[in-house]
């Protein structure tokens, strides 16, 4: 190669490495911060189970698929050799006649069009249909448990991480009236079990506080699983308004179940399912009707072009039917087997809409003493938190003992816990009837 040939080459190169389009990396990092319908969406469109739901439902397409193939002609090729050790004759008197060919090449193509399977291939039809509706019921399902779960963990990290708080200004509170004892002991004013106890009630509430921190560890974790994103992430939750929703009437709410539970609604497809499986089992007493076609050709040769005994090529069209007039009651036992399990299904649903409808109530119920408990615990704390700056302030003037400070500061722990449980428990029981009714809640 010449020199002023290489530096050619080498540009011409270059030239299609950098006009290549390279392709973009997916930038699909896990979210640093997140609002609650933000976390929802994002597991929507990573959650592998649901993301397996929606597999299902392709599935289900493709069986459906299937069936209505069933409807279409079938066209089928074939090619035979066939090598004889004696040649094929016919005697007729005293004479032999070769009559077949020893060595055969046969190539044929065949038509088939079902006209009537007794209602067979329109049930399995019609059953597969209703297969399809049923996994997009039970994809809903699945995107409704994951809505909830979504919601119930996100609400429960930032509880957690409530009570976190608590229990560090706890330690933080306890801590101070630590040093105030220690500080009145050397006064001469406090007695020493007053630091001992202070030391006693600090220990507790840092043991809460771990309690408390591991807790939101796991919970955390549990977000990120639903997420689909690593586990110790850490993703910023955003807080929630404080809200009163208005829900409908318990009765209104068991005919709101009944119309959306995508559970209910797959459980009446199965019956329907049944008859159409009961159906296609009952086409067996049935004749089976069918239009054929076929074109051969049939040689000594590879193409089949050469056959002196016969035609070398031919064509028959026709119909079909296949009757079967005994199975040893093989008909009658599927049929009964389907009527079976329609009446099975029937009991499953009438016995899931007693459960849907005992979830219902339970999560109407529990969503009313939420929003009861988060005024109550609302003036505790107010009161708790008077009572704590009061009973302070009695010790400072050794007008109470120093117990009774203690007992004020986990009073106050307590009512700001049960505030913080009330008030996140209020959207945790609002998530439960949204599933429960599976629509949202105004």
């Amino acid at each position: 190669m010449s020199a002023t040939a290489r530096p050619v080459i080498i540009f011409c190169l270059l030239s299609v490495l950098i006009a290549t389009p390279v392709p973009a990396q997916q930038n699909d990092a896990p979210p640093r911060s997140l609002t609650i319908d933000a976390a929802v969406a994002y597991a929507l469109s990573h959650n592998r189970a649901y993301k397996a739901a929606t597999e299902d439902v392709a599935v289900a397409g493709q069986k459906l698929r299937q069936a209505q193939a069933d409807f279409f002609p079938k066209i089928d090729s074939g090619y035979t050799f066939r090598q004889l050790s004696d040649q094929p004759v016919a005697i007729i008197g005293a004479t032999v006649f070769p009559f077949n060919l020893k060595t055969s090449n046969r190539w044929e193509v065949s038509l088939i069009q079902p006209l009537f399977t007794g209602f067979g291939l329109e049930s399995q039809y019609r059953a597969s249909k209703v297969g399809k509706q049923i996994s997009q019921y039970q994809k809903d399902e699945t995107r409704l448990n994951l809505v909830r779960d979504v919601r119930a963990s996100y609400l429960q990290t930032l509880l957690a991480q409530k009570l976190v708080e608590v229990a560090r200004d706890n330690v933080e509170s306890l801590q101070v009236q630590k040093r105030n004892a220690e500080a009145l002991r050397r006064q001469g004013l406090a007695a020493v079990n007053d630091v001992m106890k202070a030391e006693v009630a600090l220990s507790e509430a840092v043991q809460r506080e771990r309690s408390t921190r591991k807790q939101l560890t796991i919970l955390r974790s549990t977000l990120n699983q639903l997420l689909d994103i690593d586990l110790q992430a850490r993703v910023e939750l955003s807080e929630i308004e404080e809200r009163a929703y208005t829900v409908p009437e318990i009765g209104e709410l068991f005919a709101i179940a009944d119309a959306q539970r995508p559970e209910y609604l797959a459980a009446i497809a199965a019956v329907k399912q049944s008859e159409y499986g009961k159906t296609a089992a009952r086409s067996n007493y049935y004749p089976r009707l069918s239009a054929f076609a076929q074109y051969y050709r049939e040689g000594e040769d590879f193409a089949a072009d050469n056959n002196p005994y016969s035609n070398s090529d031919n064509a028959a069209v026709g119909v079909k039917i296949d009757w079967n007039l005994f199975e040893g009651g093989k008909t009658r036992a599927a049929e009964l087997e389907w009527e079976h399990r329609r009446r099975a299904q029937e009991q499953r649903r009438d016995e899931l809409r007693q459960r849907i409808r005992l979830q219902v109530e339970d999560a109407f119920e529990q969503l009313k003493v939420a929003g009861q408990n988060i005024e109550t615990t609302r003036t505790a704390l107010s009161q708790a938190e008077e009572n704590e700056r009061i009973t302070s302030i009695q010790y400072k003037e050794q007008t109470v003992i120093f117990l009774e400070v203690l007992n004020a500061q986990v009073f106050l722990a307590q009512s700001r816990a049960d505030y913080y449980q009330s008030l996140y428990g209020y959207e945790i029981a609002k998530a439960e009837l949204e599933r429960a009714i599976a629509t949202p809640v105004p």
